[in-house]
């Protein structure tokens, strides 16, 4: 055998001998698998978004539907009556006084008369217990129109009483009623009245059965 043939037959088993990579654990493979399960991934977002679009529009319209509209002739218990405030002290439309009888309460000057409430001369008032009607949590009267938008996905351009726990907004010109949020019933009022010249909380709205 000449030289030539033999390093030809050498250089062929050497070839034959040398290991081989599986195609499987190659890394073009391994990339082009990635790409597939990222591009599998993408496809299924947009239906994610949909179907999660879906759930959030029917909770908001479940708690929409189920929202309870406050008495026109609400009914309330006699408490042993408290003064609150002068009505000179209420100067200014959405001025409020904060107060407790049974619970922590608020009066509030209002721009209207509402259900429940009192008007003295052009002057409209009504006051309301601060407990949520959701889970207990205290509310608060929110006069940042762009947080209450922001943080309580809920636009208006009065201010309102909004709960910080679960985010719950009740609007003081309907009385009460719970708009925006979990709760779906409104905030029970106090029952207010004038001697002389100051504001005096005689009793606390009873729920209806």
């Amino acid at each position: 055998m000449s030289k030539t043939e033999k390093a030809g037959e050498q250089g062929s088993r050497g070839a034959e001998d040398s290991p081989t990579l599986p195609l499987s654990h190659s890394p073009t493979s391994a990339t082009d698998e990635s790409r597939r399960k990222l591009i599998t991934w993408l496809w299924r977002l947009p239906v994610l978004a949909v179907i999660g679009g879906a759930g959030y529009a029917a909770y908001r319209a479940y708690f929409h539907l189920n929202r309870l509209e406050p008495s026109s002739t609400p009914t309330f218990a006699d408490r042993e009556e408290k003064k609150l405030a002068d009505v000179t002290e209420l100067a200014n439309v959405w001025d409020s006084v904060e107060f407790t009888l049974d619970t922590p309460s608020i009066l509030v000057r209002l721009p209207i008369l509402i259900s429940g409430g009192l008007q003295i001369d052009d002057r409209y008032f009504a006051a309301f217990t601060r407990i949520c009607t959701h889970q207990g949590c205290p509310v608060n009267l929110n006069k940042n129109l762009e947080a209450v938008a922001v943080a309580f996905n809920h636009r208006t351009d009065k201010p309102v009483l909004t709960c910080q726990c679960h985010f719950s907004v009740f609007s003081l010109e309907q009385a009460g009623k719970a708009v925006s949020g979990p709760a779906v019933k409104p905030l029970p009022r106090v029952r207010l009245e004038q001697r002389d010249n100051s504001l005096y909380a005689t009793g606390v709205e009873v729920a209806e059965s």
